[in-house]
């Protein structure tokens, strides 16, 4: 379907809210500290190299400041009632600004997003990334969380149409549909799924070390979305991250990119600001070899590099070309 290649790139911003489900937020106070500094880095890299991007932030972080409403945080919000989770869903929710809790706000990162010269997307990444695809999410909470990140963006002037699920937790794709997105990230089955803990995390560190990336076919129609599948997750250098090497993720990116182009594919690659965090040298590093390579594809015709909602547009153009024809 594709007339060549596609390099997408999908950065789930999130900070402290991606911990919320086992309360791991607590142990990345440290990246958080750097994160901002890793983003300034990052946009640097994509004005530089023309690279577009899909930012899917979480939508709590558009607030500079909230406070509870007859004592109920963000009672707007329909919480979704999972076995595993005790309490309130927002019960870590600060209830500050973005001044006295900056891990839980980030208006200053979407502003820094909106002016990068190279153009980026804003999607959404959930309002407090809740588990949408687990049981005790219902269409409700989904769809008053889905409300309230429209609203937001729209406060801003800005349209959501790519999401990105939490936790790669995938969910009621018809309410993703009724909000008015057009596309997601989708996930691409890993032979080490369903298996044991420890063959699992054997089976992360070996995709990780070596250079054969699951790329997709190419994007997909799903119950009227475009399905637009991850490919690799650019490794962190935290804990076990810190022994594979930078090489390893570039020739990751090398071996997807010019299989995307082979086979008028995508190569969808994605991480968090946080991961950046963790050595933020030598991880911008390497995003600057890739976007080297995507720049030299991108020139000789191969190789394109459209945000997910740029992609989806074009599909959906082209799907309607291609029906009137017929």
């Amino acid at each position: 379907m594709l007339d060549r290649g596609a390099f997408l790139m999908s950065i789930d911003t999130e900070l402290a809210w991606g911990g919320v489900h086992d309360g791991s937020f607590r142990q990345r106070e440290n990246m958080f500290r750097e994160t901002r500094k890793a983003i300034e880095g990052l946009l640097g890299l994509l004005e530089r190299y023309e690279i577009q991007a899909t930012w899917a932030v979480v939508g709590h972080l558009f607030h500079r400041e909230c406070a509870p409403e007859n004592t109920v945080r963000h009672p707007e919000i329909v919480r979704p009632e999972y076995p595993w989770f005790h309490g309130d869903w927002f019960k870590d929710d600060p209830c500050s600004d973005v001044d006295a809790s900056p891990y839980w706000y980030g208006p200053d990162i979407i502003d820094s997003i909106v002016a990068c010269r190279t153009p980026q997307e804003i999607g959404s990444h959930g309002y407090s990334h809740t588990i949408i695809g687990d049981v005790g999410c219902s269409r409700e909470a989904f769809d008053s969380e889905l409300k309230a990140c429209v609203a937001l963006a729209n406060a801003w002037g800005l349209e959501l149409k790519s999401f990105v699920y939490p936790r790669n937790s995938i969910g009621h794709l018809d309410v993703l549909e009724r909000n008015g997105f057009t596309n997601f990230r989708g996930n691409v089955a890993r032979w080490y799924q369903g298996r044991p803990r420890p063959l699992r995390m054997v089976g992360r560190a070996l995709e990780s070390a070596l250079p054969v990336p699951v790329v997709a076919e190419g994007p997909r129609k799903v119950s009227g979305l475009w399905d637009l599948p991850a490919s690799n997750f650019y490794m962190h250098r935290d804990g076990w991250g810190r022994r594979i090497p930078i090489a390893s993720r570039t020739a990751q990116a090398d071996f997807g990119l010019r299989k995307a182009a082979r086979e008028r594919s995508t190569y969808h690659l994605w991480f968090h600001p946080f991961n950046i965090a963790s050595d933020t040298k030598g991880l911008l590093g390497g995003l600057e070899t890739i976007f080297r390579k995507v720049q030299s594809m991108r020139e000789q015709g191969v190789l394109e590099n459209p945000t997910m909602g740029g992609l989806a547009d074009q599909l959906n153009k082209l799907t309607e070309a291609q029906e009137l024809a017929v």
